[in-house]
């Protein structure tokens, strides 16, 4: 069966009525594609048909089965179209698994590869490690008998350091012990000795310094009878031309009685006069001592004011307070000194 031919789109033709009337519109040209790719693959029946002898027929007659063609015509192309996606799909799903399956083979071979030469590359780096270790772990183990050695040195003279520790300690308890009784010793030594400070220098050449301070000591504290002594010298240093400021004498009495005596007479006195110059008599006390009990001067000098108060400076550095009925004895100057500063009234800094 052939398509009839069908005026232009847009051309007219008169009616009876002579108005111009519109022609119906054939169909398009997507429709008339598909129609020339349906009539290649019609089937041998429908071609059988369209070879049957023509009839003429109306115009609405060819329209209707223009239209039954076209119905089959789509029917079968949408047929055709369905089994076409479905291999096409078919085909695409095919096609990319072998994609895939020549992708992963190569991946598998490249990663494969890669394994091999990254395991060849790390038991290589494996053996240099090993031969670099190999002087490290010996000097280690050189190191670690070493430290061994060391641990045992330094327990051992930890042991030794505390243990002369100890005997430091000890010995220097010992020392000080010494040291106070050598300093009690020379006390002991010159506990009868004198020193008479502020005589003029050269007084004593024509008698002898014994004889001239037995009887300077005999006039002045006027004792009955002159003293017994043994040496009597000068300080050994040299002499100066400083009139005020003479050497003193340092004398030792023979006789207790007679040093005590002596002692008492000279505090009772009070003010001591040789040819019109004041002059002192003190005990002969060591360095130690006398540097110990010279602390105790501004102590001395604030109870000194303070009335109905009595003090004493005991050998070798101890002051003894008498006040208000009540004994104190202190062996710190510090200690002393806050007394006194309280007991004088006197403002502390």
């Amino acid at each position: 069966m052939s398509l009839q031919h069908t005026p232009p789109r847009g051309a007219t033709k008169k009616s009876g009525k002579g108005r111009p009337q519109m022609e119906e519109e054939g169909p398009t040209e997507a429709s008339a594609s598909v129609t020339v790719m349906a009539q290649e693959e019609l089937p041998k029946k429908v071609m059988a048909q369209e070879e049957l002898p023509k009839k003429p027929k109306g115009r609405k007659s060819e329209m209707d089965d223009l239209r039954i063609f076209l119905a089959a015509e789509l029917k079968i192309f949408g047929e055709k179209l369905d089994t076409f996606k479905v291999d096409l799909k078919a085909e695409i799903h095919a096609t990319v698994e072998q994609m895939f399956e020549n992708w992963k083979r190569t991946r598998e071979e490249e990663v494969k590869n890669q394994m091999e030469a990254v395991e060849t590359r790390l038991v290589s780096l494996e053996t240099k490690v090993q031969t670099e270790m190999d002087p490290i772990r010996h000097e280690l183990n050189q190191h670690r008998i070493a430290i061994t050695e060391l641990e045992k040195c330094a327990a051992t003279s930890a042991e030794t350091v505390s243990q002369l520790l100890i005997e430091n300690q000890r010995l220097t308890s010992m020392v000080s012990k010494l040291n106070d009784k050598c300093i009690d010793l020379e006390g002991r030594q010159r506990r009868k000795n004198l020193r008479i400070v502020g005589v003029k220098e050269g007084s004593e050449r024509e008698m002898g310094t014994r004889d001239f301070v037995a009887d300077l000591l005999h006039k002045v504290l006027k004792l009955d009878h002159k003293p017994l002594l043994g040496r009597a010298h000068r300080a050994q240093r040299r002499r100066t031309q400083d009139v005020a400021h003479p050497r003193q004498i340092i004398v030792k009495v023979l006789q207790d009685h007679e040093f005590d005596e002596i002692m008492k007479k000279s505090v009772r006195s009070g003010q001591l006069l040789f040819e019109g110059v004041r002059f002192s008599i003190y005990r002969d006390y060591s360095t130690e001592v006398f540097k110990k009990r010279m602390l105790f001067n501004e102590t001395k000098r604030i109870l000194k004011s303070v009335p109905d108060l009595k003090y004493s400076l005991l050998y070798p550095a101890r002051l003894r307070v008498t006040y208000n009925s009540n004994v104190f004895f202190f062996t710190e100057h510090e200690k002393a000194l806050e007394y006194a500063k309280v007991v004088g009234n006197v403002p502390t800094d």
